[in-house]
């Protein structure tokens, strides 16, 4: 592929700064060529940082005629107003997770982006590109578990008390993480988004009912900093969850320093954990190159989320080169929101939610 895919973004503080800059300095078929962020400082770091021209007008990205799409990389209730003005300048989209804060500015994204025929996409699907979860599934897809009886995610941080206001590098001070309006969660939304997305790729499963309690226990901000999930799936299998920002003795890297979040899938013929890179994977069924009933690590080369995100735009530029919708279509962020709102919906009524009911505007 000779020609690369231009994007300009649309939000330069953390995420930008610190991934998505060079990540697209590293892609194959794309490449960024502008930016803008209405805080001047912003632009003229990232400017200055990855050689880019970078203003603090929105219409210096939308009008320029060489941008062919943006990523939109800014406070979450941002994300669909933006998108929607970038379809409609004939942008591509893609959006930062989660692709909108209610079901209802979720649908309208997509359908501007439909109306003007541009493609659009949500970030968290990128984990599908991790070499761990593409072997995962096609384990699965094997029999290597037999049928799925339940999903698994458990993780604890600590989230100290400047994040909430700089993130982890402090590079831009707001306050948008702290309130629910503006960020749509806590913990859940912003960090376990990328695991749903994970176990409904993996297992091919929907979830069909949620029930959720959460609240808010050492941290002065209006969303959660702890909560437990439990799921039902379409094909019967169970789903628990237990996320927390605000662990004591907890840090970035985990309860112990050594693992963030434990992902786990029951099958009725085995198991597969994930542990870092690798997977440990048990089955009592006879599956090419694993003992029958006897745990086996898989390894995998160490790889950073950067390396999938470099997947996932290459991937991205493919589709909009070859006409065709992306692997992970707007459409794919709605599901995975659909199943975060209606845990807060949940938390929020004390009921348990079943999906395809869940109030857009909640």
């Amino acid at each position: 592929m000779t020609r690369k895919l231009r994007f300009g973004l649309i939000g330069l503080g953390e995420i930008a700064y610190k991934s998505t800059g060079h990540v697209l300095q590293q892609t194959a078929n794309a490449e960024m060529i502008a930016g803008m962020d209405p805080v001047p400082e912003m632009a003229t770091t990232f400017e200055a940082a990855f050689g880019i021209p970078c203003s603090t007008r929105l219409e210096d990205v939308l009008e320029n005629p060489d941008v062919d799409a943006v990523v939109i990389s800014t406070p979450h209730y941002l994300h669909v107003p933006l998108g929607i003005q970038a379809a409609r300048a004939g942008k591509h989209v893609i959006v930062e997770k989660p692709m909108a804060t209610t079901l209802e500015d979720a649908d309208a994204l997509i359908a501007a982006c439909r109306e003007t025929g541009v493609l659009c996409s949500s970030k968290e699907g990128s984990v599908r590109y991790q070499p761990a979860t593409a072997k995962a599934r096609e384990l699965i897809a094997q029999g290597a578990i037999g049928e799925v009886m339940a999903t698994q995610v458990v993780g604890a941080a600590n989230k100290p008390p400047s994040y909430w206001t700089g993130g982890y590098t402090g590079r831009i001070q707001t306050t948008w993480r702290k309130s629910k309006f503006e960020s749509g969660g806590g913990v859940l939304i912003m960090n376990y988004i990328y695991d749903f997305y994970r176990m409904r790729y993996l297992t091919g499963q929907e979830v069909t009912r949620v029930f959720a309690e959460f609240g808010t226990f050492r941290t002065p901000v209006e969303v959660e900093d702890f909560i437990t999930v439990t799921l039902r799936y379409t094909n019967g299998a169970l789903g628990m969850w237990m996320a927390s920002s605000c662990a004591p003795g907890a840090s970035k890297m985990g309860a112990r320093g050594t693992k963030a979040t434990d992902n786990r899938i029951f099958g009725t013929a085995g198991q597969i954990v994930f542990d870092n890179n690798d997977l440990l994977v048990y089955t009592d069924n006879e599956v090419a190159g694993l003992p029958r009933g006897e745990w086996t690590t898989l390894s995998f080369p160490q790889q950073s989320d950067d390396q999938s995100y470099r997947v996932y735009f290459d991937k991205f530029a493919e589709a909009v080169f070859e006409g065709r919708e992306p692997d992970i279509p707007g459409e794919e962020g709605r599901k995975t929101l659909e199943v975060l709102l209606a845990a807060y919906k949940s938390g929020e009524t004390h009921q348990p939610v079943t999906l395809g009911a869940v109030d857009g505007r909640q």
